[in-house]
């Protein structure tokens, strides 16, 4: 009775299973390369497992390019060398992989743009004042004409010149302040920066936050409320904007609490072009 089996490790089923093979495909392979040529009947006593599982195990496995078998009755197997076998079961997976990064490729990557970037969702949500200020970056490194933005509230310096620097340089930026008159403006930005106060032209205007001198920036801010809230529009040409949300305590950003939205809605853009 031919019954010889090498020993089989766990660690030769797992590579074996890595390349296609079941565990009893790997246990059947290894029962041809013990004893050379053997019937169905002779492999199922050899590993323990009945005659139809076995009849179809070794199908598989003839199919999958592993053992040879005779037109004789019983039929006859041989395993063909397993150097052959593995090698002919790695260039099979190899081409199924490939022919499956092909299609993921060619049917999921129209849905986004060339920095990688998803186009089906058009309202984005972020939250914390560093993921948005990396969001404003890595919006400020593309390639538009202008940005345009609209403070609704009083802003710091710290925050606007930290808004604004991380855009890329030379992008002529166009920035309507609801809130205090006087921004100190960092001087990389003086260039390219212009900015409108259609609430504080002049020497005392009255808004929302009371009244103030517009050359006392200390004292307007002692005259808000030291916890408030404002909203920053940010348009980057006419295809993509930011609403920033910045919560203030004591007159300072609470970072954690900050939040935007990115947008990429035209029909939402058109409307902040209109307000800007």
């Amino acid at each position: 009775m031919i019954n010889n089996m090498v020993p089989i490790s766990s660690r030769l089923i797992e590579s074996m299973m890595n390349l296609g093979l079941t565990k009893k495909e790997s246990e059947a392979y290894n029962a041809l390369v013990s004893n050379g040529v053997m019937t169905a009947e002779d492999i199922s006593r050899t590993i323990g497992v009945q005659y139809p599982i076995v009849y179809r195990t070794l199908q598989s496995l003839k199919e999958k390019g592993w053992i040879d078998s005779t037109a004789d009755r019983p039929k006859k197997y041989r395993a063909k060398h397993p150097k052959t076998a593995a090698n002919i079961a790695g260039k099979q997976i190899i081409e199924s992989v490939n022919e499956s990064i092909e299609i993921i490729d060619r049917l999921l990557t129209p849905h986004y743009n060339e920095n990688q970037e998803i186009l089906t969702q058009e309202i984005w949500i972020l939250r914390g004042y560093e993921r948005v200020i990396q969001k404003i970056s890595d919006m400020g490194k593309k390639e538009c004409q202008s940005v345009n933005a609209k403070i609704t509230g009083p802003i710091d310096d710290d925050t606007f010149n930290e808004i604004f620097t991380c855009i890329r340089k030379g992008i002529p930026i166009k920035v309507k302040i609801m809130g205090p008159p006087i921004i100190n403006v960092h001087p990389a930005l003086e260039s390219y920066i212009s900015i409108e106060r259609p609430l504080f032209e002049g020497k005392c205007r009255h808004s929302s936050f009371g009244p103030h001198e517009a050359s006392e920036k200390e004292e307007f801010l002692e005259n808000v409320h030291s916890s408030r809230f404002i909203s920053i529009h940010l348009l980057f040409g006419k295809k993509e904007a930011i609403w920033i949300n910045i919560p203030y305590k004591d007159n300072k950003v609470v970072k954690d609490k900050v939040w935007a939205n990115w947008i990429l809605d035209p029909e939402y853009i058109s409307i902040i072009m209109e307000d800007i």
